[in-house]
């Protein structure tokens, strides 16, 4: 993508990011899919995010805020920081919900259709954890 980011995030069925500083699940099969998604590139994690991408040092690059350090083309996957400020920034979301209910004190702060992007695709599959995971890809 040339022009803006993409950002990745999970959320639950009510948008819901984060509870307590704390991710609401993980799940082995959605990061490989997410890396699978972007062969030969390298995702921008915060500190937060590392301990997910233990097995994949040389595909994640770790910095204190991804989203200011993205440039245009960069991906980053966001857990628990809000959004809004770098919306006009972003030309790609891919959201993967977790199709659960978890406990939330942060839920996500942007609606797709409200910065301008528009959902070009959504596929269901089953992760390691949970027996349905949705993605969603939303673009300019």
């Amino acid at each position: 993508m040339k022009n803006g980011i993409t950002v990745a995030v999970c959320l639950d069925k009510e948008g819901g990011m984060i509870f307590n500083n704390r991710r609401q699940s993980k799940d082995r099969v959605m990061l490989a899919e997410l890396l699978d998604s972007f062969p030969d590139r390298k995702i921008l994690i915060s500190p937060f995010s590392e301990k997910l991408f233990l097995k994949y040092p040389d595909r994640v690059l770790v910095v204190p805020s991804p989203l200011d350090a993205a440039k245009d083309g960069d991906i980053c996957f966001i857990e628990n920081l809000p959004l809004r400020k770098y919306a006009d920034k972003i030309s790609r979301l891919v959201i993967y919900h977790w199709n659960r209910l978890y406990p939330w004190d942060m839920k996500i702060d942007i609606d797709p259709a409200e910065i301008g992007l528009g959902r070009i695709s959504r596929t269901d599959f089953v992760g390691s954890s949970h027996d349905k995971i949705t993605k969603e890809i939303y673009e300019r």
